[in-house]
């Protein structure tokens, strides 16, 4: 490894650069508005961080002939929320995924291995073992038909009645 010289470009340049983060940093505690972030860019931020909390963590997914890809929670929800909609005198009220441990990249969600789902049925309904029977088979199908993976256990509970 060589040594900076004091004469070197490469200690000007740093010299430089330690100089603009100094001054940078003077300026910032003065509360000079030249350094304070616009309205609009503070904003964009903002908006950002809020669409990022409603999609949820990216998801890793079982790889296609196209190669691996995630999604997000959010995507995975809305698949079983409008699967159980589409069962007669069900709706969705909260969906939960359990995944699998991502050692190889902690950003990501590891592939899921479960789903619980909870929801509400119509007053009235008869066969409310056949309805949660019903719902979990769609779901797992949902499952295994857009997202490859097959027969990943559904726990359904029946939280509410809805006229």
């Amino acid at each position: 490894m060589s040594r900076i010289q004091d004469n070197d470009p490469e200690r000007s340049y740093l010299d430089l650069i330690r100089d603009v983060h100094r001054e940078w940093d003077e300026l910032e505690a003065a509360g000079d508005s030249s350094v304070q972030l616009s309205t609009l860019a503070l904003s964009t931020i903002k908006e950002s961080v809020k669409a990022d909390a409603r999609r949820g963590s990216q998801v890793e997914m079982p790889e296609t002939e196209a190669g691996p890809y995630t999604v997000s929670e959010l995507a995975l929800r809305t698949l079983v929320r409008e699967t159980i909609d589409t069962v007669p005198g069900v709706r969705a009220l909260r969906t939960v995924f359990t995944y699998a441990e991502n050692a190889s990249n902690l950003l990501v969600c590891g592939t899921p291995v479960g789903v619980s789902c909870r929801l509400t049925v119509q007053v009235g309904t008869p066969d409310l073992p056949g309805v949660a029977e019903a719902v979990r088979a769609s779901v797992a199908r949902a499952c295994a038909d857009h997202l490859g993976l097959d027969d990943i256990p559904v726990d359904i509970h029946i939280e509410d009645l809805h006229e």
